[in-house]
């Protein structure tokens, strides 16, 4: 038997979290991306591993 009491002390707790990086199926998309934002000097890295026959493309922008 609940308690509307209990439930408004009560609150859920929900974490704040960082936002995550946008990620690719394809090196096309993540190029054309990168581009479209600006970012001259860059690396595409695979989140995935090399095993994995589908890909997650992270742009990663490399600092000169």
């Amino acid at each position: 038997m609940g308690s509307i009491l209990w439930s408004k002390r009560h609150q859920r707790y929900t974490p704040v979290r960082k936002s995550r990086p946008k990620t690719f199926k394809t090196e096309q998309a993540a190029k054309l991306w990168a581009d479209k934002k600006g970012i001259k000097s860059y690396r595409l890295v695979n989140l995935k591993s090399p095993e994995s026959s589908t890909k997650k493309i992270r742009v990663v922008a490399v600092k000169q």
